[in-house]
C-alpha cells in the first residue's frame, strides 16, 4: 500500500493593521479630565529634571513654568531634554518608552499625547546640553482629530495618519550650555473651561503635582523629617510657577491650619504618622480636626495616595477603603486630611493614574489600610458622632422644659419680671447650643440613619427645637413689653437696671479676649461706674 505524499503549506504572514481609532483611545479615552493633561506634562518634566540631576547636568532646583497666554499654553522645564539625534524617534513613539518604572514617574510612553485632544497644534521643543540644535516636533492635532472622526474616514491606518501630520524641524542656536523641554499647545478655542480657566487650573495643580508645603505651615517640617526618616531620602518635589493674567504664582500644596467646614472654618488639631514598618511599602501622615465633621474643601479633604509625591486619583481610593470596612463609612474619610506615600518599587499606578495595577502586593496594602487606618479612624469618628447625638438628646429635653415654662408664664397672671427675664436668658443660651449642635450632627446624622439608629430624625428635631426656642424668646419679649405698658415705678426701674447690667456683661464678654488685661479692667470699672450713676 502506497501513501500519497503530503504537501506542507507555508505559513502565511498576516499583515497587521492598526486603525486611527487607537489614537482616540490614547488621548480622549485616557485623559477624559482635561486638567490631567497638565499633570501628565509636569510628570514628564519631573522625570526629566530627575534625570538631569542624576547625570549631573543640573545641580540646582528643578523648575517647571506653566504659562497661559492668548489661545496658548506652554509647559517648560530645565530638565535633561532630548538630544537632536533621538528627538524624532523619542517624541513620535507611541506606547514605547525607555524610562524605568523604578526610577521614573511615567514609563508607558503615551502621556505626551495627552494635550492633542484639546488643541489644534501640539508642539514639542527641546535642546540637549552641549548641542547647538533645537529640535521641534509638531503634531497637527486638528488633522489628527479629524482622522479619528468616524464621519471623516476614521478607517485610515494610524501610521499613515501620523506620518502625514507630524513634522520635525531642527535649527541652530548660539547657546550650547542650556537644556530644556517645552510643550506648546496652540489653538484652544474648543478646549473645555476646566483647562483654560485659571480658577479651575491652579487649585488642581496644587492638589496633584509633586510640590512642597508652604513654609509657614507649622506641620511641614515634621512631615518632611518623618518622610526622610522612613524612606532615607528627601521628599521629591519641584518648583512649579504658574504665569497667567499678568501674575506669577509659585505653587505649593493646599495644606494649612484651617479648613472649610459645613458651618465655617475648622482648625487642624494635630497630625499623626503611620508607616508599614520594616516592609517600607508606605508612609503617611493624618491630620485630625479640632472637632468631628466633614471638611467641604474638595482639594484638601480626605486621605490621598501619592507616588513620588504625585497624587494618584483623588480621595476615591480611600473612600472605597472606608466603604469596604462598612458601607456607610465612606463619608468619614472627609473628616480627616492626609497623604500616604507609596514606595514605587512596591506597586505601580495604572495607565490612567486613577488607581493601581491589581496585584497581590496592592491587595495586601489595601487590607492593611482598611485594618490599621480606616477602621480605627472611622470608629473614632462614629463614636464622637454618637456622643454628639447624646448631647443633642439632653439639649432637646431642656428645650421641651423651656417650652413648658414659656407657656405657663404666658398664661399666668402672677408672672414676675425676674421670671420672664430668666426665661429670655435661658432661651438665648439654648438657641446658641442648638445652633452648635446642628453644625456638629449635620454630617453624622446621615451615617446614624444608614446604620439603622432608632433616632433618625435628629436634624429635624433640632431644627424644630430651634424654632421652639425662638418662639419662647418672642413670647418672653412680648410679656416684658406688656409688663412695661401696664406697670411703673420701682418694678420698672428694677427691670431696667437688670437689663442694663446684663447688656454691659455681654459687651464685656465680647471685649475680654480682644483687650489686654489692664485695659480691660479699666474699661470694666468705667462702665460699672457709669451704670451706678444712671
Amino acid at each position: 500500500m502506497t501513501r500519497k505524499p503530503t504537501t506542507r503549506k507555508e505559513p502565511q504572514v498576516a499583515r497587521l493593521r492598526i486603525g486611527a481609532f487607537v489614537l482616540e483611545t490614547l488621548t480622549l479615552g485616557m485623559y477624559g479630565e482635561p486638567r490631567h493633561t497638565l499633570r501628565e506634562y509636569v510628570q514628564n518634566s519631573f522625570d526629566a529634571i530627575r534625570e538631569a540631576k542624576r547625570s549631573k547636568q543640573l545641580s540646582g532646583r528643578g523648575e517647571v513654568t506653566i504659562r497661559y497666554s492668548d489661545d496658548q499654553i506652554r509647559i517648560r522645564d530645565n530638565g535633561a531634554g532630548v538630544s537632536a539625534s533621538a528627538a524624532w524617534d523619542t517624541l513620535t513613539s507611541i506606547g514605547a518608552s525607555k524610562k524605568d518604572r523604578k526610577n521614573d514617574a511615567g514609563f508607558r510612553g503615551i502621556g505626551r499625547l495627552a494635550g492633542m485632544a484639546y488643541c489644534e497644534e501640539l508642539q514639542f521643543r527641546t535642546s540637549f546640553l552641549g548641542e547647538r540644535e533645537v529640535s521641534v516636533v509638531t503634531f497637527d492635532a486638528a488633522a489628527l482629530l479629524e482622522g479619528m472622526d468616524p464621519d471623516e474616514g476614521g478607517a485610515i491606518e494610524l501610521a499613515e495618519l501620523l506620518s502625514s501630520n507630524v513634522t520635525l524641524d531642527q535649527s541652530e542656536r548660539t547657546d550650547k550650555e542650556t537644556h530644556f523641554f517645552e510643550v506648546v499647545m496652540t489653538g484652544l478655542a474648543n478646549a473645555p473651561e476646566e483647562l483654560t480657566d485659571i480658577a479651575e487650573v491652579e487649585p488642581y495643580l496644587r492638589e496633584t503635582l509633586p510640590l512642597g508645603y508652604t513654609e509657614d505651615w507649622e506641620h511641614a517640617a515634621r512631615i518632611l523629617e518623618g518622610y526622610q526618616g522612613y524612606f532615607g531620602h528627601e521628599m521629591p518635589n519641584i518648583d512649579v510657577v504658574l504665569i497667567a493674567d499678568g501674575s506669577e504664582t509659585h505653587l505649593k500644596k493646599h495644606y494649612r491650619d484651617e479648613y472649610k467646614f459645613s458651618k465655617g472654618l475648622i482648625g487642624l488639631d494635630s497630625i499623626d504618622f503611620f508607616d508599614d514598618g520594616d516592609d517600607e511599602r508606605f508612609w503617611g501622615w493624618i491630620g485630625r480636626m479640632e472637632e468631628p465633621g466633614a471638611i467641604t474643601d474638595r482639594y484638601t479633604r480626605g486621605l490621598r495616595i501619592r507616588v513620588r509625591n504625585i497624587q494618584v486619583d483623588g480621595t476615591e481610593i480611600f473612600d472605597d477603603l472606608f466603604r469596604s470596612y462598612r458601607p456607610s463609612y465612606a463619608r468619614f474619610n472627609s473628616y480627616y486630611i492626609g497623604e500616604f506615600f507609596i514606595n514605587p518599587s512596591s506597586i505601580v499606578p495604572n495607565a490612567r493614574r486613577d488607581g493601581f495595577e491589581e496585584t497581590k502586593a496592592w491587595d495586601s496594602i489595601k487590607n492593611e489600610f482598611i485594618d490599621n487606618i480606616c477602621a480605627p479612624l472611622a470608629t473614632d469618628a462614629y463614636q464622637k458622632s454618637r456622643a454628639a447625638q447624646e448631647d443633642v438628646g439632653k439639649l432637646l429635653e431642656k428645650v421641651d422644659a423651656l417650652e413648658g415654662k414659656s407657656e405657663r408664664l404666658a398664661q399666668s397672671s402672677k408672672a414676675t419680671y425676674d421670671q420672664v427675664v430668666n426665661l429670655l436668658h435661658e432661651a438665648k443660651s439654648l438657641r446658641v447650643k442648638a445652633r452648635n449642635a446642628l453644625r456638629k450632627v449635620s454630617d453624622a446624622d446621615a451615617v446614624m440613619a444608614d446604620e439603622g439608629d432608632v433616632d433618625q430624625q435628629v436634624l429635624e428635631r433640632l431644627r424644630s427645637a430651634a424654632a421652639t426656642v425662638q418662639t419662647a424668646e418672642d413670647q418672653a419679649k412680648s410679656l416684658i413689653g406688656n409688663m412695661l405698658d401696664s406697670d411703673s415705678g420701682d418694678r420698672v426701674q428694677s427691670l431696667r437696671e437688670r437689663l442694663r447690667s446684663e447688656l454691659i456683661g455681654e459687651i464685656l464678654d465680647l471685649l475680654r479676649p480682644q483687650l489686654e488685661t489692664g485695659t480691660f479692667r479699666r474699661l470694666e470699672r468705667v462702665l460699672q461706674k457709669r451704670t451706678e450713676e444712671i
